[in-house]
C-alpha cells in the first residue's frame, strides 16, 4: 500500500477500496474503514485459507 486508498493485498486476498465508502469492502460487502484493522484481517483469511489448503494436500 503506498497510498492511503490503494487496494490491500495479502496473498491471493485483495480488498478493495470503495470511494463512495471511504472503507475496504470485505467479503459480505461490510465496510472496515480502519486500515489496519482491514490489513490484519486480510492476513487472517489468507492465513486461514493456507492452512485449509495444505490440510487438504496432507489428506490427499
Amino acid at each position: 500500500m503506498k497510498h492511503p486508498h490503494d487496494n490491500i493485498r495479502v496473498g491471493t486476498i485483495t480488498f478493495v477500496y470503495s470511494v463512495t465508502k471511504r472503507g475496504w469492502v470485505f467479503p459480505g460487502l461490510s465496510v472496515i474503514r480502519n486500515p489496519l484493522k482491514a490489513q490484519r484481517l486480510a492476513e487472517e483469511i489468507n492465513n486461514k485459507r493456507g492452512a485449509v489448503c495444505t490440510k487438504h494436500l496432507l489428506l490427499n
